[in-house]
């Protein structure tokens, strides 16, 4: 592969990374990558690996998982160079990935979890995030891991309602 090429391919992934603007973990980034044909899977796990060495890219570990954000150096770099990349390029991610980023910030604002507590016991977690601040959390203590499956697939499913019926339970006059 040539220079130019492997430049022009670590630009693209600044671009994206830069457009997105919420850190993403690696599976994230590989399945929007190969999902929209960007890059091949090697060559875009060599890219990361150069930008994080590099310092254009961040990397960081929160509750367990590593997320990638571009850094500044790496949003001076596609100040500097962006304009190197094909006009077709900035429609495509614009086309391709701005549903995407509200799926993510979505996803990343309604959580929901379970883990093993003991042997017959399974603690499920469900939680409302708006700007990095907890605004709703509830922890259910369930007997099995298919029953906490099951509520975490609920909650999966329709985060909002569940967490809207909540709020109307708690708040509304029963006298």
């Amino acid at each position: 592969m040539s220079g130019n090429k492997i430049a022009q391919d670590k630009l693209k992934l600044l671009y994206i990374l830069n457009y997105i603007n919420i850190p993403l973990t690696n599976i994230e980034i590989t399945n929007f990558i190969l999902d929209n044909d960007i890059l091949d899977y090697f060559t875009l796990q060599q890219l990361l690996t150069d930008l994080c060495d590099s310092k254009f890219i961040d990397l960081a570990s929160k509750k367990g998982n590593e997320y990638y954000s571009i850094s500044e150096a790496g949003k001076t770099a596609l100040d500097m160079f962006g304009d190197k990349l094909p006009e077709y390029f900035f429609k495509q991610v614009e086309k391709n990935f701005s549903s995407l980023k509200m799926e993510i910030k979505k996803h990343r604002d309604l959580l929901g979890h379970y883990y093993k507590r003991a042997d017959d016991e399974f603690i499920v977690s469900l939680q409302v995030m708006e700007n990095d601040s907890t605004i709703f959390s509830l922890s259910i203590n369930v007997p099995d891991e298919s029953l906490a499956k099951n509520i975490c697939k609920k909650w999966d499913s329709n985060p909002e309602g569940i967490f809207s019926n909540i709020l109307k339970s708690l708040t509304s006059d029963t006298n």
